[in-house]
């Protein structure tokens, strides 16, 4: 009788055998070691095909609509014209001839399945991809990197080295994909300055990525004019110092969101993610964790004529928090859906990166689905505001409006007020204002006047009716009998006209008020008596 562990062991053999035996699929073919030297694609004899039972003599060379697999050892070259429509495993050696020779046509994909060694050289049709799956080691780096590659997917389950694909220059039509690198990280570029575009999205499951990685880099350059998706893993711009002195720019086209990872930079001034678009993107940051150190900042900008929409995305809680910087550039805009305004977004410390920057003549705006307040970190000056939240929005330091104040959609608190600079308006698109001002441009005044406010005592509000016989700069407030400032009406310029400034005096004690309107230098002083 046989003993229990010589039962165990022929039943892993049989398991090994019907692994080994679902792995291939009839009429998948393989090179007929052994090839040293090189045997060319076209001949028979050069190749093996699966029959669902063995691997048999090939009555044809492959069509290139098969899985083929070059056997390690093997070589084979292209000397007349091939079309990969399915997959090229390549665990041997690959010699196309003459480039012009090797097609991955669209739905093909060449998996480079070998450590070190060279991507073939081919022509890479719309629709087609490059896999490199080796085991991968420092002195196993593949070459053939910067080839114009449609999509790139790199998946390396056992990888344990940071590999640099030598992407120099290239132009990837569509996506470029890390499954994982497992340990190791994911490189574009080493050693040299370099230039990366990517056309399609960007992607990260697991592993490590980064743009370069190496402490001697000057300048390097990423286009990515798809979105940016990391599930999982590490995502870096730059993992190398560069002396200090060099930059690494991600320059962003699509929207990005980063969900179940880790992001951190290693240079600490030069490496930033720059949103480029001429229109909205979208920034989506959830279950982030920051590289630790100063010498970890994830640094964000936003470019003049782009529109940055962060939603309620934060940069981290303490105190897992990023060292680097978020920058609104001049001319650029962002949104925020967050309760506390950008103070509930912009949570990264500034400390690297250029520091936090919101330029005041960059545009802001708000458009969540609860109330909003607009934030301290808001410049006091700023070029549009754009409110867009039914629920409201309350202003939270007095602001200077240079271009337009848009109210899309329910009430702006102006309690705490705003002034319209020299060029600036209001646009009401179905929002309005909590302290608003009514105008009458059919009749000009000859002088200026303050009307007795309307009605008279009140309950809880009047109105209060003044003219304008030319453009001025108008503060409308009232004040208790102690002096003490309670409301500001308006502040802001007004056109020659017939104006109306409400006052809602729910939240006040009956009793006497003084409201004051000033227009230039002319002053003029009601009294409202409130009446509960």
């Amino acid at each position: 009788m046989k003993s229990f562990y010589e039962v165990l062991v022929v039943l892993c053999l049989v398991l090994v055998s019907v692994v080994s035996t679902f792995a291939q699929a009839v009429g998948d073919y393989r090179s007929a070691a052994p090839l040293p030297t090189g045997g060319a694609w076209n001949l028979a004899g050069n190749w093996q095909r699966w029959n669902g039972s063995a691997w048999a003599l090939a009555p044809a060379p492959p069509t290139g609509a098969q899985v083929t697999t070059i056997v390690a050892g093997d070589s084979i070259w292209i000397t007349t014209a091939v079309s990969i429509t399915g997959t090229l495993k390549n665990q041997g050696r690959l010699g196309p001839g003459s480039p012009t020779n090797l097609t991955i046509a669209n739905g093909g994909t060449y998996e480079h399945a070998q450590d070190g060694g060279t991507i073939v050289t081919a022509i890479w049709s719309t629709g087609s991809t490059c896999k490199v799956s080796g085991t991968v080691a420092v002195t196993s780096i593949p070459g053939g990197g910067s080839q114009n590659f449609h999509n790139l997917t790199w998946d390396c389950p056992t990888q344990t080295a940071n590999t640099s694909i030598g992407a120099y220059g290239a132009v990837i039509g569509g996506n470029v994909t890390l499954v994982t690198s497992n340990t190791g990280r994911f490189y574009f570029m080493a050693s040299n300055s370099g230039k990366v575009t990517i056309n399609g999205n960007f992607s990260v499951q697991a592993g490590n990525f980064g743009v370069n990685g190496t402490g001697s880099l000057t300048n390097d350059t990423v286009i990515c004019n798809g979105n940016v998706v990391v599930t999982g893993g590490n995502f870096a711009v730059s993992r190398g110092s560069q002396g200090g002195t060099g930059t690494t720019v991600w320059y962003q086209y699509g929207d990005v969101s980063l969900t179940n990872c880790t992001s951190q930079n290693s240079n600490p001034s030069g490496a930033k993610m720059l949103f480029s678009r001429q229109g909205t993107q979208t920034l989506t940051l959830s279950n982030i964790t920051y590289g630790s150190g100063a010498g970890s900042p994830v640094n964000y900008e936003v470019a003049s004529g782009s529109i940055l929409n962060l939603g309620t995305s934060d940069f981290g809680t303490a105190p897992n928090l990023s060292t680097g910087s978020f920058r609104v550039l001049t001319g650029a805009t962002v949104f925020t859906a967050h309760a506390s305004g950008l103070n509930g977004n912009v949570t990264c410390t500034g400390a690297q990166g250029g520091g936090n920057l919101l330029a005041t003549d960059a545009s802001y705006g708000f458009n969540g689905s609860v109330a909003q307040v607009t934030g301290s970190l808001m410049p006091a000056t700023v070029n549009n505001l754009v409110i867009n939240n039914p629920a409201g929005v309350a202003l939270s330091q007095p602001t200077t409006i240079n271009g337009v104040l848009r109210l899309v959609a329910g009430v702006f608190n102006n309690t705490i007020p705003f002034t319209l600079g020299p060029g600036g308006s209001i646009s009401y698109e179905g929002g309005s204002l909590l302290v608003s001002v009514k105008s009458e441009f059919s009749t000009i005044p000859e002088t200026f006047f303050v009307d007795q406010n309307y009605p008279n005592p009140f309950n809880p509000s009047t109105a209060v009716r003044f003219g304008l016989p030319t453009k001025a700069f108008v503060t409308a407030k009232v004040f208790n009998l102690l002096g003490q400032e309670v409301a500001t009406l308006f502040e802001g310029r007004l056109e020659p006209g017939i104006h109306s400034a409400d006052f809602d005096a729910a939240g006040l004690a009956s009793g006497l008020y003084l409201c004051r309107i000033q227009a230039g230098s002319i002053v003029d002083i009601k009294r409202m008596i409130l009446m509960k």
